[in-house]
């Protein structure tokens, strides 16, 4: 069994080829052996996404501080999709901690202050 594929540790993107003892080839940097192998055994991606906020148009982007498993990406969003946070919210906020019992927090990657305009005409 040989797999083939490209590496996405740096933008150089390396076509890596792993062979059946689990040698990796086509690597640039050392960088690619440890992102192939954990590929094979078990694939991680940071999570980026949008989460909407009271009073506010714009929704806050967040991410997870760090790679997360690729099957807990689809149930991860579907939680994101349900929140709507309230104002303050200040840069790297932790916004859900241990999202899915995975060990990764998902961070606020922006500072939102209160909208005091919108939340009076709102509610005065």
């Amino acid at each position: 069994m040989i797999k083939k594929l490209t590496c996405l540790v740096c933008p150089r993107g390396c076509t890596l080829t792993i062979d059946e003892a689990l040698n990796v080839s086509g690597n640039f940097c050392p960088r690619g052996i440890p992102y192939a192998l954990q590929e094979l055994k078990a694939p991680k991606r940071t999570l980026t996404y949008l989460v909407k906020v009271k009073g506010h148009s714009q929704p806050l982007p967040v991410r997870s501080d760090a790679p997360i498993d690729k099957a807990l990406i689809f149930e991860a969003v579907a939680i994101l999709n349900t929140l709507e946070l309230t104002p303050p919210i200040d840069f790297n906020t932790i916004v859900v901690e241990n999202i899915l019992g995975s060990g990764v927090n998902i961070i606020a990657t922006r500072k939102i202050e209160c909208n005091e305009d919108s939340y009076l005409r709102k509610h005065v």
